[in-house]
C-alpha cells in the first residue's frame, strides 16, 4: 500500500511539473532546467522509495535505464541537430522517461512516442505556416502524449504491477 501511495505521489509531481513546464513553454519559449531537475530527483526518490518498500530495487534500475536509454538517444540528436531540439526538450523527455520506464523500459519509448503523436497536429500546422524555419513548442505535447501513457499504465497495471 505503501509503494502505491509513493508511485501516485511520484505522478503527482510530475503532473505539477508538466504544467509548469508546459505554461513556461508557451509563453517563454523555454523549458525550465531547475523545474525538470528539481522534479527529476524528486521522482527518483519516490520511486526508489517505491522499490524499496516492494522489495524489488531492480525496477528502479529498469526505471532509470529507461531514462538512459531515450536520454541517449536525444543526446545524439541533440548534438547532430541542436536548432530542431532544444535541450529543455531533452531534458523533460528524460523525466518522462523516468516515470514511465517504472513500468518497464519499452513503456518509455511509448510516451516519447505518444508525445510526438500529440505535438504532430501543431508542429505540421507551423511548419505550413511559416516553412523550415518553423519553431514549436514541443512541451505541451510531450506531457499530454505521457500522461496518456501513465493513465493506461495506471488504469491496466495499478501503481505497483
Amino acid at each position: 500500500m505503501l509503494e502505491g501511495g509513493l508511485v501516485w505521489a511520484a505522478v503527482g509531481v510530475w503532473a505539477v511539473m508538466g504544467v509548469y513546464v508546459s505554461v513556461t513553454d508557451l509563453r517563454e519559449a523555454i523549458i525550465p532546467r531547475r523545474a525538470c531537475w528539481t522534479a527529476g530527483g524528486a521522482i527518483a526518490a519516490l520511486l526508489a522509495g517505491a522499490a524499496a518498500a516492494t522489495g524489488d530495487p531492480l525496477r528502479l534500475g529498469l526505471a532509470a535505464a529507461a531514462a538512459a536509454s531515450v536520454a541517449l538517444l536525444l543526446e545524439l540528436a541533440y548534438r547532430k541537430w541542436p536548432e530542431k531540439i532544444g535541450y529543455g526538450d531533452v531534458r523533460l523527455i528524460i523525466v518522462n522517461s523516468l516515470l514511465a520506464g517504472w513500468w518497464g523500459i519499452p513503456w518509455a519509448w511509448w510516451a516519447l512516442c505518444a508525445g510526438a503523436l500529440a505535438e504532430w497536429p501543431i508542429a505540421a500546422a507551423a511548419l505550413v505556416r511559416e516553412g523550415r524555419t518553423a519553431r514549436v513548442r514541443w512541451a505541451p505535447g510531450l506531457v499530454a502524449g505521457t500522461a496518456a501513457i501513465l493513465a493506461w499504465r495506471l488504469w491496466t497495471e495499478g501503481p505497483t504491477a
